[in-house]
């Protein structure tokens, strides 16, 4: 392997590091309940086991389960999904279907004996269905639908560990997948590999950098809606509320191997060098060159695009703002400099 163009990547670690971030958009979007992307996941293994299947294709399997309601052909082909003569497909979106319809981690026998009535008048899927009624005699089935920490602990306990060497480039063609979910971020990452080459990083810093740099908003995606589109003023709970996004950013991001250095610069870029940032407080002997160059480029681009609860700033107007922010104490004035520049 080689370390400077190169990292091991395991796409089921990633895919359960942001699975609960994820999971508040779906909750929104497709209107499904917490967690069902874990259960689906847990289900559809549990349904794989008894089928046989291999390990590699138990590991693809839980891949299209966690991100089953985002998977297309573009999103197969990037976590080189396999899914030949449909057979992973056939499994999640039997349990999907299901368990949209009647959520698994409801207490209570009656629950249970209302979901196995269901299964039970279901005409497709003959074989799929005898075993899901047999998984339904079981109680720890049930109490481990319950719990999401079971259901990780079963998955990371079952499957193989099939991590890969993977270009950074094909690292960061995946997490510009999952950034893109909520803005679109091209322009950013022109950006940021602008600056990282003016910088002149090495190899390994200017590829991490720019995978930091596309999961910088992914947070954002544990933020409703409402509040994240709200034209009016945010009151001080929901202002609370937003500030956490690069929270869950960060320990959603350090979970994933050889993603330290990641978490870190794309979870501090609303830090500001006099401590009065967030979400950590850091103050500017706390923050490295990559930290406050990460600051620079998101609130320089955020202000190119337009929000809901403003228009989109010029060019010279974003400078102007830039450096009122600099006169303050919040952002570092060299790197503003050396960013307009590179737009210049």
């Amino acid at each position: 392997m080689d370390k400077k163009k190169q990292m091991n990547f395991n796409v089921n670690n990633f895919l359960l590091a942001t699975t609960n971030i994820l999971d508040v958009r779906d909750i929104e979007m497709n209107n499904v309940s917490e967690n069902h992307s874990l259960r689906v996941a847990y289900i559809s293994l549990k349904l794989g086991e008894k089928l046989a299947f291999e390990p590699k294709k138990m590991f693809d399997l839980c891949a299209y389960s966690l991100f089953h309601n985002y998977i297309d052909e573009s999103s197969m082909r990037l976590l080189k999904i396999d899914d030949t003569n449909n057979s992973l497909s056939k499994v999640v979106n039997f349990v999907h279907s299901i368990e949209e319809k009647f959520d698994f981690s409801k207490k209570g026998i009656k629950n249970r004996i209302i979901i196995k009535e269901y299964i039970s008048t279901l005409k497709n899927e003959k074989d799929l269905k005898e075993i899901l009624l047999i998984l339904c005699d079981k109680i720890d089935f049930w109490l481990d639908c319950q719990s999401s920490q079971m259901i990780q602990h079963y998955i990371y306990s079952a499957l193989y560990d099939f991590t890969e060497v993977m270009d950074f480039s094909e690292v960061l063609e995946i997490t510009t997948m999952f950034g893109s979910l909520e803005y679109e971020i091209d322009n950013l990452l022109k950006l940021s590999k602008k600056m990282a080459d003016f910088y002149s990083f090495e190899e390994k810093d200017k590829w991490t950098f720019l995978i930091a740099t596309s999961m910088a908003n992914f947070g954002k995606l544990s933020v409703p809606k409402e509040i994240l589109n709200k034209s009016e003023k945010l009151s001080e709970e929901e202002y609370e509320i937003l500030k956490s996004n690069l929270y869950h950013n960060k320990n959603a991001l350090r979970s994933i191997y050889g993603f330290d250095d990641i978490a870190k610069w794309s979870s501090r870029h609303q830090e500001q060098l006099d401590g009065k940032g967030y979400p950590f407080g850091l103050y500017a002997n706390d923050l490295s060159l990559k930290d406050r160059l990460m600051a620079v480029i998101n609130n320089y681009n955020s202000m190119l695009s337009s929000r809901p609860y403003r228009n989109k700033f010029s060019h010279t107007e974003a400078i102007d703002i830039l450096n009122i922010k600099e006169k303050n104490y919040h952002l570092d004035r060299a790197i503003i400099e050396d960013l307009e520049k590179i737009i210049e």
